[in-house]
């Protein structure tokens, strides 16, 4: 009975805590200074091939330490009913003291393969991870699950993307989500994010296959955020037209506009040419959609290897 209200105490702390104290006070003393696992934490390492529905309570929040946590765990993992997707990518978390980075938070829901369709809660999980510096344990990382209301998930997704931060960027995060238009200042702010994007603020989730992947395979089309806001993912340089993938090509359709300002730098946007089209779920119909890559990058030589591109989605009239 002691144990079980010690982790009543602990689970009531994190529940409420920041997330800066997520990381210094409970999951850097485990991986730097070796400390015990709370107890009652449910330590998994298959957590992302399973459904929730049937490990977890859905009233009561549950945490998780994941070791080893690999790369591949995340969007691609599943189970037979569905699997884990991210919709918040990394975020970056300072201590508020020193200004010195602890780690990254990112949050991910679970997507059924066939959803009701007046289902209102989902599963969601926000993940912690440390920094890479002194060589801490990146495989291991907390994980805090709920099963939510979509008021709830929106609420939370706020919180994450914007910040009272002060900075050039007008937030200290990484950007999962793109803007819901084009003009020039937001084009810049996409520059802005390279330049200011080096060392442990570049995002861990670079990836270089852009171009040789399928839309859907970058991105979760049911997500109602990504409809509106389009998806940013990062990349150290860039495929071209010429690549193809399973169901398809990338091609360019507008070549490079100068873009100036603060920063100066290039914006390219890409199509993609489906070798079958396909139908996608807009709004509870099955439609048909364009998808773009507005692809960003530098004048500047010495950064030329780091693009951002914003993947969008539009529907075909």
């Amino acid at each position: 009975m002691e144990d079980d209200a010690a982790y009543d105490l602990i689970k009531e702390d994190l529940l409420i805590a920041e997330d800066e104290v997520i990381i210094s006070r409970y999951l850097k003393p485990m991986i730097v200074n070796g400390d015990s696992w709370p107890d009652h934490f449910i330590v998994d390492a298959k957590l992302f091939n399973k459904n929730p529905n049937k490990v977890f309570d859905s009233e009561s929040p549950s945490f998780v330490i994941v070791k080893p946590r690999t790369e591949a765990c995340g969007k691609t993992d599943g189970c037979e009913s569905g699997c884990w997707r991210i919709m918040a990518r990394d975020k970056l978390i300072k201590s508020e003291e020193t200004g010195k980075i602890l780690g990254f938070k990112k949050i991910l829901k679970f997507c059924l393969k066939r959803k009701p369709r007046e289902y209102k809660r989902s599963w969601v999980m926000e993940e912690y991870r440390l920094t890479k510096n002194f060589n801490w344990k990146q495989d291991h990382v907390i994980c805090k699950i709920r099963f939510m209301f979509e008021a709830e998930i929106s609420f939370l997704l706020t919180k994450h993307f914007y910040t009272t931060s002060e900075s050039d960027l007008g937030d200290e995060l990484l950007p999962s989500y793109g803007y819901s238009s084009n003009t020039q200042e937001e084009d810049e702010s996409y520059l802005v994010t390279i330049v200011t994007s080096e060392g442990n603020y570049w995002p861990s989730y670079v990836t270089n296959d852009v171009y040789c992947l399928h839309p859907v395979d970058l991105v979760d089309p049911q997500d109602p955020m990504f409809h509106d806001y389009g998806t940013c993912i990062f990349a150290n340089g860039t495929c071209g037209e010429t690549d193809k993938c399973d169901g398809g090509y990338w091609k360019i359709l507008h070549p490079d506009e100068l873009i100036t300002g603060k920063v100066n730098g290039f914006k390219k946007v890409f199509k993609f040419y489906e070798t079958e089209r396909q139908r996608y779920v807009w709004e509870g119909e099955y439609v048909k959609v364009t998808w773009t890559i507005e692809e960003y990058r530098l004048s500047e030589k010495v950064k030329e290897d780091k693009v951002l591109c914003v993947i969008k989605l539009t529907r075909d009239s």
